[in-house]
Protein backbone atom coordinates (compact mmCIF):
# COMPACT_ATOMS: atom_id res chain seq x y z
CA UNK A 1 0.00 0.00 0.00
CA UNK A 2 0.90 3.33 -0.59
CA UNK A 3 0.34 5.59 2.73
CA UNK A 4 0.35 9.47 2.52
CA UNK A 5 3.59 10.74 3.04
CA UNK A 6 3.69 14.51 4.93
CA UNK A 7 6.41 15.90 6.14
CA UNK A 8 8.64 19.26 6.77
CA UNK A 9 12.01 19.52 5.82
CA UNK A 10 14.05 22.65 7.09
CA UNK A 11 16.24 23.65 4.71
CA UNK A 12 19.40 25.60 5.71
CA UNK A 13 21.18 26.70 2.52
CA UNK A 14 24.93 27.05 2.68
CA UNK A 15 26.22 30.29 3.78
CA UNK A 16 28.09 31.31 0.53
CA UNK A 17 30.90 33.34 0.59
CA UNK A 18 32.79 33.79 -2.52
CA UNK A 19 35.40 36.65 -3.73
CA UNK A 20 36.02 36.96 -7.21
CA UNK A 21 39.21 39.40 -8.81
CA UNK A 22 39.83 40.24 -12.44
CA UNK A 23 42.53 41.62 -13.54
CA UNK A 24 43.29 43.75 -16.53
CA UNK A 25 42.47 47.15 -17.50
CA UNK A 26 39.63 46.45 -18.98
CA UNK A 27 37.35 46.39 -16.14
CA UNK A 28 35.25 43.14 -15.73
CA UNK A 29 31.22 42.77 -15.55
CA UNK A 30 28.99 42.71 -12.25
CA UNK A 31 28.47 38.94 -11.75
CA UNK A 32 28.29 38.01 -8.05
CA UNK A 33 24.51 38.64 -7.11
CA UNK A 34 21.43 37.47 -9.46
CA UNK A 35 20.94 40.86 -10.11
CA UNK A 36 18.46 42.95 -12.47
CA UNK A 37 20.86 46.05 -11.84
CA UNK A 38 22.71 47.07 -14.78
CA UNK A 39 26.73 48.66 -14.45
CA UNK A 40 28.11 51.30 -16.69
CA UNK A 41 31.85 51.76 -17.17
CA UNK A 42 34.58 53.58 -19.17
CA UNK A 43 36.99 55.56 -19.54
CA UNK A 44 37.59 59.59 -18.66
CA UNK A 45 39.71 62.08 -17.48
CA UNK A 46 41.49 60.75 -14.66
CA UNK A 47 40.77 61.83 -10.99
CA UNK A 48 37.13 63.22 -12.48
CA UNK A 49 33.80 63.50 -11.04
CA UNK A 50 31.30 61.23 -12.87
CA UNK A 51 27.20 62.04 -12.18
CA UNK A 52 24.51 60.04 -13.93
CA UNK A 53 20.84 60.83 -13.58
CA UNK A 54 17.74 58.40 -13.91
CA UNK A 55 15.86 61.22 -16.52
CA UNK A 56 12.07 59.99 -15.27
CA UNK A 57 13.34 59.26 -11.51
CA UNK A 58 15.20 61.57 -10.84
CA UNK A 59 17.46 59.00 -9.34
CA UNK A 60 21.44 60.18 -9.06
CA UNK A 61 24.71 58.62 -8.68
CA UNK A 62 28.28 59.77 -8.32
CA UNK A 63 31.89 58.42 -8.48
CA UNK A 64 35.16 59.41 -9.81
CA UNK A 65 37.49 57.71 -12.45
CA UNK A 66 40.38 56.33 -10.71
CA UNK A 67 44.04 57.35 -11.59
CA UNK A 68 44.15 56.06 -15.62
CA UNK A 69 40.81 57.54 -15.78
CA UNK A 70 38.65 54.42 -15.37
CA UNK A 71 34.86 54.72 -13.45
CA UNK A 72 32.50 51.83 -12.67
CA UNK A 73 28.89 52.70 -11.69
CA UNK A 74 27.44 49.24 -10.83
CA UNK A 75 24.01 48.39 -9.22
CA UNK A 76 22.07 51.10 -11.58
CA UNK A 77 18.57 50.17 -12.13
CA UNK A 78 17.67 49.89 -15.79
CA UNK A 79 15.92 52.73 -18.00
CA UNK A 80 17.56 55.85 -19.23
CA UNK A 81 20.17 57.88 -18.10
CA UNK A 82 21.96 60.93 -18.41
CA UNK A 83 25.56 60.65 -17.91
CA UNK A 84 28.42 63.61 -16.99
CA UNK A 85 31.64 63.77 -16.16
CA UNK A 86 33.07 66.71 -14.67
CA UNK A 87 32.35 69.98 -16.68
CA UNK A 88 31.89 68.14 -19.86
CA UNK A 89 28.62 67.48 -21.72
CA UNK A 90 25.97 64.98 -20.62
CA UNK A 91 25.32 61.93 -22.46
CA UNK A 92 21.78 60.04 -22.81
CA UNK A 93 22.82 56.21 -22.20
CA UNK A 94 20.27 53.37 -22.28
CA UNK A 95 20.80 50.51 -19.89
CA UNK A 96 19.14 47.24 -19.95
CA UNK A 97 18.48 44.62 -17.25
CA UNK A 98 21.22 42.97 -16.23
CA UNK A 99 23.63 44.57 -18.79
CA UNK A 100 26.96 45.49 -18.94
CA UNK A 101 27.39 49.29 -20.67
CA UNK A 102 30.94 50.89 -21.81
CA UNK A 103 30.79 54.46 -21.93
CA UNK A 104 33.55 56.92 -22.46
CA UNK A 105 32.91 60.76 -21.15
CA UNK A 106 34.66 63.49 -22.45
CA UNK A 107 35.62 66.47 -20.08
CA UNK A 108 35.29 70.16 -20.80
CA UNK A 109 38.93 70.28 -21.86
CA UNK A 110 38.70 67.51 -24.37
CA UNK A 111 36.29 69.40 -26.22
CA UNK A 112 38.62 70.65 -28.84
CA UNK A 113 39.70 67.63 -29.56
CA UNK A 114 36.82 65.22 -29.39
CA UNK A 115 33.40 65.96 -31.09
CA UNK A 116 30.43 64.82 -28.96
CA UNK A 117 26.72 64.76 -30.03
CA UNK A 118 24.95 65.43 -26.38
CA UNK A 119 21.74 63.60 -27.81
CA UNK A 120 22.81 60.53 -28.80
CA UNK A 121 21.44 57.42 -27.19
CA UNK A 122 22.70 54.33 -26.74
CA UNK A 123 19.67 52.03 -27.12
CA UNK A 124 20.95 48.34 -27.69
CA UNK A 125 25.08 48.22 -26.37
CA UNK A 126 26.63 45.23 -26.54
CA UNK A 127 28.61 43.55 -23.19
CA UNK A 128 31.63 41.90 -25.19
CA UNK A 129 33.22 41.04 -21.68
CA UNK A 130 31.24 37.92 -20.83
CA UNK A 131 30.72 34.47 -22.42
CA UNK A 132 27.12 34.28 -21.45
CA UNK A 133 24.78 33.43 -24.56
CA UNK A 134 21.50 35.45 -24.54
CA UNK A 135 18.93 38.15 -25.46
CA UNK A 136 16.90 40.52 -24.22
CA UNK A 137 13.20 41.25 -24.62
CA UNK A 138 12.30 44.72 -24.07
CA UNK A 139 9.25 46.77 -22.69
CA UNK A 140 8.47 47.55 -26.56
CA UNK A 141 8.52 43.97 -27.32
CA UNK A 142 6.12 42.99 -24.33
CA UNK A 143 3.62 46.09 -25.40
CA UNK A 144 3.51 45.89 -28.95
CA UNK A 145 4.31 41.97 -29.81
CA UNK A 146 1.07 40.02 -30.36
CA UNK A 147 0.36 37.57 -27.04
CA UNK A 148 -1.80 34.27 -26.90
CA UNK A 149 -1.67 35.39 -23.10
CA UNK A 150 -1.19 37.50 -20.70
CA UNK A 151 2.24 35.65 -19.23
CA UNK A 152 5.61 37.67 -19.33
CA UNK A 153 7.32 34.58 -20.19
CA UNK A 154 5.96 33.71 -23.91
CA UNK A 155 7.91 36.60 -25.43
CA UNK A 156 11.18 34.83 -24.46
CA UNK A 157 9.90 32.22 -27.42
CA UNK A 158 11.35 34.72 -29.26
CA UNK A 159 14.90 33.42 -28.34
CA UNK A 160 16.54 30.75 -30.04
CA UNK A 161 16.38 27.33 -28.26
CA UNK A 162 13.85 28.63 -26.08
CA UNK A 163 9.87 27.10 -26.52
CA UNK A 164 6.71 28.37 -24.23
CA UNK A 165 3.37 26.64 -24.95
CA UNK A 166 0.29 26.07 -23.05
CA UNK A 167 -1.65 22.48 -23.65
CA UNK A 168 -4.74 20.86 -21.78
CA UNK A 169 -8.26 22.45 -21.47
CA UNK A 170 -7.27 25.39 -19.24
CA UNK A 171 -4.27 26.20 -20.96
CA UNK A 172 -1.34 24.87 -18.36
CA UNK A 173 1.26 26.83 -19.57
CA UNK A 174 5.46 26.04 -19.32
CA UNK A 175 8.64 27.30 -20.69
CA UNK A 176 11.37 25.48 -21.66
CA UNK A 177 14.89 25.39 -22.93
CA UNK A 178 17.40 23.34 -24.80
CA UNK A 179 14.89 20.52 -24.60
CA UNK A 180 15.46 20.05 -21.04
CA UNK A 181 12.33 20.10 -19.00
CA UNK A 182 10.06 23.28 -17.94
CA UNK A 183 11.96 22.83 -14.10
CA UNK A 184 15.28 23.32 -15.44
CA UNK A 185 14.94 26.96 -15.76
CA UNK A 186 14.72 29.52 -13.23
CA UNK A 187 13.66 32.84 -13.17
CA UNK A 188 14.88 35.75 -10.74
CA UNK A 189 12.71 38.96 -10.44
CA UNK A 190 14.97 42.15 -9.44
CA UNK A 191 17.63 39.59 -8.47
CA UNK A 192 15.48 37.15 -6.85
CA UNK A 193 15.35 33.56 -7.08
CA UNK A 194 11.58 32.49 -8.17
CA UNK A 195 12.74 28.70 -7.57
CA UNK A 196 10.05 26.08 -7.20
CA UNK A 197 11.79 23.52 -4.89
CA UNK A 198 9.25 21.02 -4.81
CA UNK A 199 7.41 21.08 -8.16
CA UNK A 200 7.79 20.50 -11.29
CA UNK A 201 7.33 23.84 -13.32
CA UNK A 202 10.64 25.80 -12.73
CA UNK A 203 9.62 28.16 -11.17
CA UNK A 204 6.77 28.85 -7.84
CA UNK A 205 3.29 28.10 -9.03
CA UNK A 206 3.26 27.40 -12.92
CA UNK A 207 2.45 23.58 -11.98
CA UNK A 208 -0.14 22.70 -14.42
CA UNK A 209 -1.60 26.13 -13.95
CA UNK A 210 -3.13 28.35 -16.28
CA UNK A 211 -2.46 31.57 -14.35
CA UNK A 212 0.21 33.66 -14.47
CA UNK A 213 3.77 33.56 -12.33
CA UNK A 214 3.61 37.63 -12.32
CA UNK A 215 1.60 40.55 -13.43
CA UNK A 216 2.79 41.11 -17.28
CA UNK A 217 1.98 45.20 -16.66
CA UNK A 218 4.50 44.67 -13.71
CA UNK A 219 7.69 43.91 -16.00
CA UNK A 220 9.98 46.52 -17.06
CA UNK A 221 12.21 43.87 -18.72
CA UNK A 222 13.88 40.75 -18.94
CA UNK A 223 17.09 38.71 -20.29
CA UNK A 224 17.33 35.12 -21.21
CA UNK A 225 20.72 34.39 -20.79
CA UNK A 226 20.51 30.43 -22.71
CA UNK A 227 24.31 29.22 -22.11
CA UNK A 228 27.34 29.96 -19.64
CA UNK A 229 25.47 31.07 -17.23
CA UNK A 230 27.26 32.73 -14.51
CA UNK A 231 28.09 31.15 -11.19
CA UNK A 232 25.27 33.75 -10.06
CA UNK A 233 22.57 31.41 -11.40
CA UNK A 234 23.44 28.65 -8.95
CA UNK A 235 19.71 26.70 -8.87
CA UNK A 236 19.02 25.83 -12.74
CA UNK A 237 20.11 23.78 -15.44
CA UNK A 238 19.10 25.50 -18.74
CA UNK A 239 18.33 28.78 -18.86
CA UNK A 240 17.69 31.95 -16.70
CA UNK A 241 15.23 34.56 -17.21
CA UNK A 242 16.78 38.06 -15.24
CA UNK A 243 13.69 40.65 -15.22
CA UNK A 244 13.37 44.09 -13.46
CA UNK A 245 10.04 45.71 -12.59
CA UNK A 246 8.85 48.76 -13.44
CA UNK A 247 9.16 51.88 -10.80
CA UNK A 248 6.94 54.99 -10.30
CA UNK A 249 8.75 58.22 -11.91
CA UNK A 250 8.10 61.78 -11.43
CA UNK A 251 5.16 61.72 -13.62
CA UNK A 252 1.96 60.36 -12.28
CA UNK A 253 0.79 57.28 -15.32
CA UNK A 254 -1.41 54.19 -15.16
CA UNK A 255 -3.10 52.34 -17.92
CA UNK A 256 -5.75 50.18 -17.61
CA UNK A 257 -7.01 46.91 -20.37
CA UNK A 258 -9.45 44.16 -20.20
CA UNK A 259 -10.75 41.20 -22.84
CA UNK A 260 -13.78 39.41 -23.00
CA UNK A 261 -14.91 36.30 -24.72
CA UNK A 262 -18.35 34.55 -23.73
CA UNK A 263 -20.30 31.45 -24.53
CA UNK A 264 -22.61 33.46 -27.40
CA UNK A 265 -19.42 34.15 -29.29
CA UNK A 266 -17.88 30.66 -29.88
CA UNK A 267 -18.94 27.80 -31.72
CA UNK A 268 -20.51 24.94 -30.48
CA UNK A 269 -18.90 21.84 -30.31
CA UNK A 270 -20.25 18.26 -31.11
CA UNK A 271 -20.69 17.01 -27.71
CA UNK A 272 -22.66 20.55 -27.08
CA UNK A 273 -24.43 19.84 -30.77
CA UNK A 274 -25.68 16.42 -29.15
CA UNK A 275 -26.93 17.77 -25.89
CA UNK A 276 -28.77 20.49 -27.40
CA UNK A 277 -27.37 23.70 -25.23
CA UNK A 278 -23.78 24.73 -25.10
CA UNK A 279 -22.13 24.87 -21.49
CA UNK A 280 -21.67 28.35 -19.82
CA UNK A 281 -18.22 29.22 -20.69
CA UNK A 282 -16.33 32.34 -20.28
CA UNK A 283 -13.06 33.86 -20.84
CA UNK A 284 -11.49 37.13 -19.14
CA UNK A 285 -8.62 39.06 -18.82
CA UNK A 286 -8.40 42.51 -17.23
CA UNK A 287 -5.86 44.84 -15.08
CA UNK A 288 -4.27 48.09 -13.90
CA UNK A 289 -1.34 49.86 -13.38
CA UNK A 290 -0.73 53.39 -11.64
CA UNK A 291 2.28 54.49 -10.04
CA UNK A 292 3.76 58.14 -9.33
CA UNK A 293 6.32 60.17 -7.16
CA UNK A 294 5.29 60.49 -3.50
CA UNK A 295 8.28 62.61 -2.84
CA UNK A 296 9.71 63.80 -6.29
CA UNK A 297 13.04 62.79 -7.31
CA UNK A 298 13.50 60.81 -4.02
CA UNK A 299 10.61 58.29 -3.72
CA UNK A 300 7.69 56.64 -5.71
CA UNK A 301 5.44 53.99 -5.65
CA UNK A 302 3.81 51.54 -8.39
CA UNK A 303 1.17 48.71 -8.14
CA UNK A 304 -0.05 46.45 -10.52
CA UNK A 305 -3.04 44.53 -10.95
CA UNK A 306 -3.83 41.52 -13.18
CA UNK A 307 -7.11 39.37 -13.04
CA UNK A 308 -7.97 35.96 -15.08
CA UNK A 309 -11.29 34.78 -14.78
CA UNK A 310 -11.69 31.57 -17.19
CA UNK A 311 -14.70 28.83 -17.72
CA UNK A 312 -12.74 26.57 -20.33
CA UNK A 313 -15.51 23.92 -21.48
CA UNK A 314 -14.76 20.27 -21.82
CA UNK A 315 -16.33 16.94 -22.47
CA UNK A 316 -16.75 14.08 -20.96
CA UNK A 317 -16.57 10.76 -23.32
CA UNK A 318 -16.92 7.27 -21.91
CA UNK A 319 -13.83 5.55 -23.28
CA UNK A 320 -16.25 2.04 -24.37
CA UNK A 321 -18.86 1.01 -27.15
CA UNK A 322 -22.02 1.76 -25.98
CA UNK A 323 -23.11 -1.66 -25.57
CA UNK A 324 -20.95 -1.28 -22.25
CA UNK A 325 -21.93 2.37 -21.54
CA UNK A 326 -25.23 0.92 -21.66
CA UNK A 327 -24.81 -1.32 -18.19
CA UNK A 328 -23.91 1.86 -15.86
CA UNK A 329 -25.49 3.19 -13.54
CA UNK A 330 -28.21 6.06 -14.85
CA UNK A 331 -26.27 8.41 -12.41
CA UNK A 332 -23.21 7.49 -13.84
CA UNK A 333 -23.99 7.98 -17.63
CA UNK A 334 -25.46 11.12 -16.66
CA UNK A 335 -22.24 12.65 -16.28
CA UNK A 336 -21.20 12.13 -19.80
CA UNK A 337 -21.32 15.10 -22.03
CA UNK A 338 -20.48 19.11 -21.95
CA UNK A 339 -18.63 19.99 -18.61
CA UNK A 340 -16.50 23.15 -17.74
CA UNK A 341 -13.21 23.97 -15.76
CA UNK A 342 -13.64 27.63 -14.03
CA UNK A 343 -10.35 28.99 -12.81
CA UNK A 344 -10.10 32.58 -11.37
CA UNK A 345 -6.75 34.51 -10.85
CA UNK A 346 -5.85 37.72 -9.10
CA UNK A 347 -2.16 39.13 -9.48
CA UNK A 348 -1.23 42.05 -7.20
CA UNK A 349 2.49 43.98 -6.84
CA UNK A 350 3.14 46.69 -5.31
CA UNK A 351 6.30 48.64 -5.36
CA UNK A 352 7.56 51.34 -3.42
CA UNK A 353 11.69 52.90 -3.62
CA UNK A 354 13.08 55.70 -1.96
CA UNK A 355 16.84 57.32 -2.49
CA UNK A 356 17.30 59.78 0.73
CA UNK A 357 20.79 60.87 -0.69
CA UNK A 358 22.60 59.80 -4.26
CA UNK A 359 24.22 57.22 -2.19
CA UNK A 360 21.01 55.31 -0.81
CA UNK A 361 18.47 53.44 -2.27
CA UNK A 362 15.80 51.59 -0.58
CA UNK A 363 13.10 49.00 -2.07
CA UNK A 364 10.44 47.74 -0.91
CA UNK A 365 8.42 45.20 -2.98
CA UNK A 366 5.51 42.97 -2.40
CA UNK A 367 3.65 40.48 -4.56
CA UNK A 368 0.37 38.66 -3.92
CA UNK A 369 -1.09 35.29 -6.58
CA UNK A 370 -3.84 33.51 -5.63
CA UNK A 371 -5.78 31.08 -7.71
CA UNK A 372 -8.56 28.74 -7.77
CA UNK A 373 -9.69 26.46 -10.48
CA UNK A 374 -11.34 23.06 -11.06
CA UNK A 375 -9.31 20.80 -13.27
CA UNK A 376 -8.35 17.08 -14.57
CA UNK A 377 -12.37 17.19 -15.84
CA UNK A 378 -12.92 15.82 -19.23
CA UNK A 379 -12.27 12.52 -21.55
CA UNK A 380 -12.99 9.86 -19.20
CA UNK A 381 -12.92 11.74 -15.94
CA UNK A 382 -16.27 13.24 -14.78
CA UNK A 383 -16.90 16.19 -13.18
CA UNK A 384 -17.21 14.71 -9.58
CA UNK A 385 -13.77 13.14 -10.31
CA UNK A 386 -12.18 16.78 -10.88
CA UNK A 387 -10.13 18.20 -8.75
CA UNK A 388 -10.47 21.53 -6.52
CA UNK A 389 -7.16 23.83 -6.66
CA UNK A 390 -6.03 26.35 -4.16
CA UNK A 391 -2.56 27.84 -5.52
CA UNK A 392 -1.02 30.77 -3.93
CA UNK A 393 2.31 32.68 -3.66
CA UNK A 394 3.34 35.40 -1.41
CA UNK A 395 6.26 36.78 -1.44
CA UNK A 396 8.21 40.21 0.44
CA UNK A 397 11.10 41.70 -0.42
CA UNK A 398 12.95 44.90 1.27
CA UNK A 399 16.78 46.04 -0.02
CA UNK A 400 19.10 48.55 1.01
CA UNK A 401 21.26 49.62 -1.79
CA UNK A 402 24.69 51.94 -0.57
CA UNK A 403 27.59 52.91 -2.81
CA UNK A 404 30.51 54.86 -2.87
CA UNK A 405 33.31 56.40 -4.65
CA UNK A 406 34.97 53.43 -5.47
CA UNK A 407 32.42 50.41 -4.40
CA UNK A 408 28.61 49.58 -4.01
CA UNK A 409 26.75 47.45 -1.34
CA UNK A 410 23.15 45.81 -1.23
CA UNK A 411 21.81 43.81 1.40
CA UNK A 412 18.29 42.35 0.85
CA UNK A 413 15.57 40.49 3.35
CA UNK A 414 13.20 38.14 1.41
CA UNK A 415 9.80 36.04 3.04
CA UNK A 416 7.85 33.92 0.58
CA UNK A 417 5.05 31.68 1.58
CA UNK A 418 3.66 29.32 -1.47
CA UNK A 419 1.77 26.32 -1.63
CA UNK A 420 -0.24 23.95 -4.51
CA UNK A 421 -3.12 22.25 -2.86
CA UNK A 422 -5.27 19.90 -5.35
CA UNK A 423 -8.01 18.18 -3.61
CA UNK A 424 -10.99 15.74 -4.70
CA UNK A 425 -13.96 17.34 -5.42
CA UNK A 426 -15.84 14.21 -3.89
CA UNK A 427 -14.39 13.36 -0.54
CA UNK A 428 -15.41 9.92 0.36
CA UNK A 429 -16.11 6.61 -1.89
CA UNK A 430 -15.36 7.37 -5.86
CA UNK A 431 -16.13 4.46 -8.60
CA UNK A 432 -13.51 3.83 -11.83
CA UNK A 433 -15.50 1.55 -14.42
CA UNK A 434 -13.17 -0.80 -16.52
CA UNK A 435 -14.59 -3.00 -19.01
CA UNK A 436 -14.09 -6.66 -18.25
CA UNK A 437 -11.82 -9.51 -20.51
CA UNK A 438 -13.60 -9.71 -23.55
CA UNK A 439 -12.33 -10.77 -27.13
CA UNK A 440 -14.40 -7.33 -29.29
CA UNK A 441 -13.11 -4.86 -26.40
CA UNK A 442 -9.64 -3.64 -24.82
CA UNK A 443 -9.94 -5.26 -21.25
CA UNK A 444 -8.80 -3.19 -17.89
CA UNK A 445 -9.69 -0.09 -20.32
CA UNK A 446 -11.24 3.07 -17.93
CA UNK A 447 -14.88 3.31 -19.34
CA UNK A 448 -16.12 6.50 -16.92
CA UNK A 449 -14.18 7.74 -13.44
CA UNK A 450 -16.51 9.30 -10.90
CA UNK A 451 -14.13 9.77 -7.89
CA UNK A 452 -10.60 10.71 -7.47
CA UNK A 453 -7.57 8.88 -6.18
CA UNK A 454 -6.13 9.30 -2.65
CA UNK A 455 -3.19 10.34 -4.49
CA UNK A 456 -4.48 13.11 -6.22
CA UNK A 457 -4.99 15.44 -2.38
CA UNK A 458 -1.38 16.96 -2.04
CA UNK A 459 -0.04 19.81 -0.31
CA UNK A 460 3.13 20.78 -1.82
CA UNK A 461 4.93 24.28 -0.46
CA UNK A 462 7.57 26.14 0.26
CA UNK A 463 7.75 28.85 3.27
CA UNK A 464 10.71 31.04 4.25
CA UNK A 465 12.77 33.77 4.78
CA UNK A 466 16.76 34.58 3.16
CA UNK A 467 18.77 37.78 3.85
CA UNK A 468 21.70 37.97 0.96
CA UNK A 469 24.46 40.45 1.01
CA UNK A 470 26.68 41.63 -2.30
CA UNK A 471 29.60 44.10 -2.30
CA UNK A 472 31.67 45.47 -5.16
CA UNK A 473 34.89 47.08 -5.12
CA UNK A 474 36.48 48.74 -7.47
CA UNK A 475 39.48 50.39 -6.08
CA UNK A 476 42.20 48.16 -6.60
CA UNK A 477 45.18 49.48 -8.11
CA UNK A 478 47.87 46.98 -8.50
CA UNK A 479 49.32 45.97 -12.04
CA UNK A 480 46.09 47.26 -13.41
CA UNK A 481 42.56 47.71 -12.43
CA UNK A 482 40.82 45.18 -10.56
CA UNK A 483 37.02 44.55 -9.37
CA UNK A 484 36.59 42.64 -5.73
CA UNK A 485 33.31 40.50 -5.30
CA UNK A 486 32.25 39.03 -2.89
CA UNK A 487 28.84 38.04 -0.58
CA UNK A 488 26.26 35.68 0.84
CA UNK A 489 23.32 34.30 0.24
CA UNK A 490 21.65 32.55 4.01
CA UNK A 491 18.02 30.99 3.46
CA UNK A 492 15.99 29.16 6.15
CA UNK A 493 12.86 27.06 3.96
CA UNK A 494 10.91 24.99 5.38
CA UNK A 495 9.37 22.67 2.38
CA UNK A 496 6.18 20.79 2.70
CA UNK A 497 5.55 17.93 0.41
CA UNK A 498 2.38 15.86 1.53
CA UNK A 499 1.73 13.26 -1.43
CA UNK A 500 -1.33 11.45 -0.75
CA UNK A 501 -5.05 12.18 2.05
CA UNK A 502 -7.12 9.95 3.71
CA UNK A 503 -10.23 11.66 2.80
CA UNK A 504 -11.47 9.33 -0.11
CA UNK A 505 -11.28 6.31 -1.61
CA UNK A 506 -11.44 4.83 -5.44
CA UNK A 507 -13.60 1.31 -6.23
CA UNK A 508 -13.04 -0.58 -9.50
CA UNK A 509 -15.75 -2.38 -10.86
CA UNK A 510 -15.60 -4.55 -14.06
CA UNK A 511 -18.77 -3.58 -16.47
CA UNK A 512 -19.84 -6.74 -18.55
CA UNK A 513 -21.74 -5.66 -21.90
CA UNK A 514 -24.21 -8.74 -20.84
CA UNK A 515 -24.13 -9.15 -16.65
CA UNK A 516 -23.44 -5.93 -16.38
CA UNK A 517 -21.76 -3.88 -13.31
CA UNK A 518 -19.98 -6.77 -11.01
CA UNK A 519 -21.13 -5.57 -7.22
CA UNK A 520 -17.74 -5.73 -5.52
CA UNK A 521 -14.90 -3.93 -6.75
CA UNK A 522 -11.98 -6.11 -7.69
CA UNK A 523 -9.45 -3.12 -6.71
CA UNK A 524 -10.07 -0.90 -4.01
CA UNK A 525 -7.61 2.05 -3.66
CA UNK A 526 -7.31 3.63 0.11
CA UNK A 527 -5.10 6.56 1.57
CA UNK A 528 -4.55 5.10 4.84
CA UNK A 529 -5.87 1.36 6.12
CA UNK A 530 -9.19 1.18 7.96
CA UNK A 531 -9.80 -0.42 11.39
CA UNK A 532 -11.20 -4.00 11.17
CA UNK A 533 -9.84 -5.24 7.91
CA UNK A 534 -7.00 -7.22 9.13
CA UNK A 535 -4.22 -7.71 7.15
CA UNK A 536 -5.45 -5.94 3.76
CA UNK A 537 -3.31 -4.18 1.47
CA UNK A 538 -6.49 -2.52 -0.24
CA UNK A 539 -4.51 -2.50 -3.76
CA UNK A 540 -5.19 -5.44 -5.84
CA UNK A 541 -6.98 -7.48 -3.35
CA UNK A 542 -9.37 -10.18 -4.41
CA UNK A 543 -12.89 -11.18 -3.46
CA UNK A 544 -12.80 -13.27 -0.41
CA UNK A 545 -9.51 -12.61 0.82
CA UNK A 546 -8.52 -10.80 4.19
CA UNK A 547 -12.14 -9.13 4.17
CA UNK A 548 -11.90 -7.33 0.55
Amino acid sequence: MKTPQSFKKKLLASLIATSLVSAGVALPTSALAASADATLRGTTTPNTQIVVREIATGLTRKTESNSKGIYVLPGLPPGTYTAQAGNGPAQKIRLSVASTITLNLPTATELAAVKVSANAINMNAIDVNTSQVGSYVSLHQIQNMPAASRNFLQFADTVPGMVFSSAGPGGATKLQAGGLADSAINVYIDGVSQKSMVLAGGIVGQTSSSGNPFPQLAIGEYRVITNNQEAEYGTLSSAAIVASTKSGTNTFKGGIFGSFNSTGMRAAMPAENAAGKKTPSTDKDYGFDFGGPIIKNKMHFFIAYEGKKFNTPAVVIPNAPEVYVSQLPASVQAQAGPANLPFLENNWFGKIDYEPTDRDRFVLETHIRNETSISGVGGVTTQSAGLNTINYQKTADLAWEHSGYDWFNRLEATWQDAAYQPTPILLGIGSAYTAAINTNFNPNQTILQTGNSPLAQQNKGQRGTGIFDHFTYDGLEWHGSHVIKAGFDLQRVTLTAQDAGDSNALFYYKVSPTTGVESIPYQVQFGSPIPGLRGCEFFGCRRGRDGC
